[in-house]
């Protein structure tokens, strides 16, 4: 119908001429009239020839959106008769790689610069509007430069839009939608809320024994500027700190008494001493000592490929604050490992391999695939790089935490310490800045073998000042993230705690006993007093996707720690393993089963020097359970129970020697 109204408007116009030329006879002779009937006629059939074609190429064109999707062309490369030379070529290429929203016909032609395939590239602009309104809908960032790149493109097609009628109805109107409901034009907001009612019962301290329900909120602004980087800025803010607690009430850890060269019993102040073995993913806060929902910017980081050679293309990292090693670096346990976000397992053990959290901070790093070897052994890359804990800070000597919690500043000499009152700690806080405080450097190598099985071989050096944990990713003080506190070694939190706890039975609390000692000229008990710590940390990682329901992975690290200024070493050693199993009973879901030992000094009945302590044999094996149930693509729940044996290795005679943790985990993603 459509098609019949236009041919009988067009050929109008030639019976119009056909009557005048009958009533012009007195002007012209009649050969005349005849010639001028003969090419009107001819021109309006012609006319109408042309615009019937032009409808019939629209007519086609409307039923192109009912041919199979998979005859659709949607890389520019593959539009053979697209010339580069023309203006709208670029603009083609760059919204169809970028969205892949335009799209050819299966002979491969869009013919972008010539006036009778205007009509196909003005449908594509509404396409490519179309899939940029719905981008915008879900929250993923469009670039400004393509949206002027589309009102340009409207300019130019501006008649073949309009003749397109309906289906590009109010253009200026929905451009105006884009540029109005952009956050930003670079940046995607995402967003992870846990929310965790949690409860421990074994070997905790009769005054930190409550059920608990906490929070952790992440909210991250990622920035590309040109498609293929990425700035991250993200805030925190928790009301779970980590500290998940256990004292001893009786002398149960053996130390050298100087005095005597004997061993003699030790207990620290009940509820003082944090249990990094016990901590789960949503108590990693910002610095580990903000609460209460304090908001803090707690990472930036930025990512840039580079290459500078043909087919070599090396991916740069580098941080400003909070930079962590598995921001880059494969850590190669699926399922698991969430970079303590909350989809993957309860505890920080299970995440991935402490050697991941020896260093943090500022700094940068790189990965690039390694060629040669990819004949070899599979796909290889090799991974480098280097975090300072305190780069921000310029400070020569400070930074240290008292008994109370505050943070001491800058110090002219060594800071007191509160175990032997009269007496300065035999070494400083230790420096700061980006080479003279905490930091770590780590090579990698991994490779992929036959698509199924990943392995990794681990390095990192590490200097920690006195009170920096050393599996705390960097801290300058605190609990560690994992392990033990005989495997952290933080000056201060085992110092602190004996400060106020007791030596000998019948206890005598710990200042009192010293300055009788120190009255006597006989040496303190100061088991603690230790300066910073050089660790050299060998690791190595390992996953099997065993079947598609099924995975594997396994990891293991060794780390030697050597004390400046004592002449001592000591061993740390962790390991464990699990199985996942995905999409169990529900596409989404997640059983995991993971069980190890976690990070524990080794070196139990060495040293015997005066001044040290030996730790009795009992390792802090750990087990988890837990099933993640998807309750829709942003919102999953998760319940499980975490048994730890010998929380921080020795025996605890106030209670159970095992702890046991029991959580549910709720988790908003967006």
């Amino acid at each position: 119908m459509l098609k019949l109204l236009w041919k009988t408007l067009l050929v109008s116009p030639a019976f119009m001429g056909i009557v005048l030329a009958s009533n012009s006879a007195a002007a012209e002779g009649a050969t005349q009239s005849e010639f001028q009937f003969n090419q009107s006629a001819t021109e309006g059939v012609e006319l109408a020839q042309a615009q019937d074609e032009l409808l019939q190429k629209l007519e086609n064109y409307s039923q192109e959106g009912n041919s199979d999707s998979n005859d659709q062309v949607t890389s520019v490369s593959e539009l053979r008769d697209v010339s580069p030379t023309d203006w709208a070529y670029e603009a083609l290429r760059s919204l169809v790689e970028r969205y892949g929203c335009i799209v050819g016909y299966p002979d491969r032609t869009f013919r972008g610069n010539r006036a009778t395939s205007r009509w196909e590239f003005a449908a594509g602009l509404n396409a490519c509007l179309n899939t940029m309104e719905r981008l915008i809908q879900e929250n993923v960032a469009v670039l400004r430069e393509d949206i002027e790149k589309l009102k340009r493109l409207m300019q130019e097609f501006e008649a073949e839009l309009a003749a397109l009628g309906a289906r590009v109805d109010n253009l200026e109107g929905r451009v105006a939608f884009l540029e109005d409901h952009q956050f930003s034009t670079t940046t995607k907001l995402v967003g992870e809320v846990i929310m965790a009612a949690t409860a421990a019962g074994g070997s905790r301290s009769s005054e930190d024994n409550q059920a608990v329900l906490q929070d952790r909120i992440r909210l991250s602004f990622n920035t590309s500027f040109s498609g293929e980087d990425l700035l991250v800025t993200r805030l925190s803010a928790s009301t779970g700190t980590g500290q998940d607690r256990f004292t001893l009430t009786e002398p149960n850890l053996r130390v050298i008494n100087p005095a005597t060269g004997q061993p003699i019993g030790i207990a620290f102040e009940e509820n003082t001493l944090i249990n990094p073995t016990a901590t789960q993913t949503f108590n990693i806060g910002p610095r580990r000592n903000e609460q209460d929902n304090d908001v803090t910017i707690d990472w930036v980081g930025y990512y840039a490929p580079i290459e500078p050679l043909n087919n070599f293309k090396i991916d740069t990292y580098i941080t400003a604050w909070g930079g962590r090693w598995h921001h880059f670096v494969p850590t190669l346990n699926p399922f698991f490992e969430d970079f303590d976000g909350g989809k993957g397992s309860l505890s920080t053990f299970a995440q991935r391999n402490p050697i991941y959290r020896i260093g943090g901070g500022a700094g940068a790093g790189m990965s690039f695939q390694v060629g040669f070897l990819e004949s070899l052994l599979g796909p290889t890359s090799v991974s480098f790089g280097y975090l300072a804990g305190t780069a921000n800070d310029p400070c020569l000597n400070g930074g240290g935490q008292n008994p109370d919690g505050s943070i001491r500043g800058c110090q002219s000499g060594n800071a007191d310490n509160p175990a032997t009152p009269g007496f300065e700690y035999a070494e400083s806080d230790g420096g700061n800045g980006l080479f003279n405080g905490n930091y770590g450097a780590l090579a990698q190598i991994n490779t992929n073998l036959f698509d199924v099985v990943n392995i990794a071989f681990t390095y990192v050096h590490a200097y920690h000042k006195p009170d920096s944990p050393i599996f705390g990713s960097g801290i300058p003080f605190g609990p560690g993230e994992v392990g033990t506190s005989f495997a952290n070694f933080s000056r201060s939190e085992l110092n602190n705690a004996f400060a106020g706890g007791s030596i000998g039975s019948p206890g005598t609390s710990t200042p009192d006993y010293n300055s009788e000692a120190d009255g006597q000229g006989l040496l303190p008990v100061n088991p603690f007093d230790i300066g910073g710590k050089v660790t050299n940390s060998y690791g190595g990682q390992f996953t099997w996707r065993v079947a598609e329901w099924m995975n594997f992975s396994a990891f293991g690290s060794f780390t030697n720690v050597r004390f400046i200024g004592r002449g001592l070493s000591a061993e740390v050693w962790t390991g464990g393993g699990g199985f996942a199993f995905p999409d169990l009973f529900k596409e989404g879901n997640l059983l995991g089963i993971f069980a190890g030992v976690q990070p524990y000094h080794g070196g139990r009945n060495r040293p015997t020097t005066a001044n040290f302590f030996e730790l009795p044999s009992r390792n802090p094996v750990t087990a988890e359970v837990f099933y993640r149930y998807q309750v829709t693509d942003n919102i999953s729940i998760t319940p499980g129970v975490i048994w730890i044996a010998n929380p921080d290795q020795f025996v605890n005679i106030q209670g159970a020697d095992d702890e046991v943790i029991g959580t549910v985990r709720g988790t908003f993603s967006f």
